[in-house]
């Protein structure tokens, strides 16, 4: 289900298209940017305290700080280049391939962080190996933790999303009451609609026609956001509009008269 999400390449304008489009108010003010500094301010403060050290918390800050940008280049790494580029995609073992590097090169860059910055530069302290393999998987096992807790929290949030758009697209079959029968519509499926009195015909794609009772207005209350009220007798499916002038709107070989209100952003967004 969730690994059907987006088949596109990592490097594509396409990928993660849904969480693109759908996960907006997931941001702190709408920003992705936002979120993400306030989200790695909080984490470093976060561990600054609870690492913190007998060498007191300005020595737990500044390792902390030196060592932050490894972190972040590890899980944006893995979130934004493995995760759609394999991961998703199916392609599990080059994911586990290349997460296995990554984290080991990570370890590497935080020992050599840690060795050179901290154990040499501030805490001066020459017997220090840097080729400890204890400390090494140590340093692995942290970065390996901070990586797997904003994975899964990413795969979380991607279900959700996917989940709510399986939703929709359930909800996108419209049940329209005509001659004594219910017709079950895809909402893809409708051209346009034309209202008449108390009666609205709908004209699919198939170049059939259900006229049924109700107003053009609560026709509209039960599509989606790419239905437009065009006129006043007259709602299309904005996706399917093949020309338009100041005057009418061509919708296969129809053509639907257009209200002067109607601006031209609304035809084509």
């Amino acid at each position: 289900m969730i690994l059907n999400l987006c088949q596109n390449s990592f490097f594509s304008d396409d990928v993660f298209c849904f969480t693109k489009m759908n996960s907006k108010n997931l941001y702190i003010f709408n920003s992705r940017l936002v979120t993400h500094v306030v989200f790695w301010v909080l984490y470093y403060l976060f561990f600054s305290v609870i690492w913190s050290t007998s060498h007191g918390l300005f020595y737990s800050f500044y390792l902390e700080f030196i060592l932050l940008p490894i972190r972040i280049f590890a899980v944006y790494i893995t979130l934004y280049l493995l995760l759609p580029n394999y991961l998703l995609k199916k392609r599990y073992f080059t994911f586990g391939l290349g997460y296995f590097l990554l984290i080991a090169v990570s370890a590497v860059l935080q020992r050599l962080f840690i060795y050179f910055f901290y154990d040499q530069l501030l805490l001066a302290n020459t017997d220090t190996d840097f080729f400890s393999l204890k400390m090494l998987v140590r340093a692995g096992i942290l970065i390996n933790t901070s990586v797997f807790l904003l994975l899964s929290f990413k795969i979380f949030q991607l279900y959700l999303l996917e989940k709510a758009k399986n939703e929709k697209a359930i909800d996108s079959v419209l049940e329209i009451k005509a001659d004594r029968r219910i017709h079950r519509v895809d909402t893809k499926d409708i051209l346009f609609i034309e209202g008449k009195g108390n009666y609205s015909t709908y004209n699919l794609m198939d170049a059939s026609k259900i006229t049924a009772y109700g107003s053009l207005k609560k026709a509209l209350e039960q599509l989606p956001e790419n239905f437009i009220r065009v006129h006043k007798s007259y709602v299309v499916n904005k996706n399917e509009v093949r020309s338009f002038d100041s005057n009418s709107i061509q919708i296969n070989d129809a053509f639907i008269p257009r209200g002067k209100s109607v601006a031209d952003d609304l035809l084509v967004d």
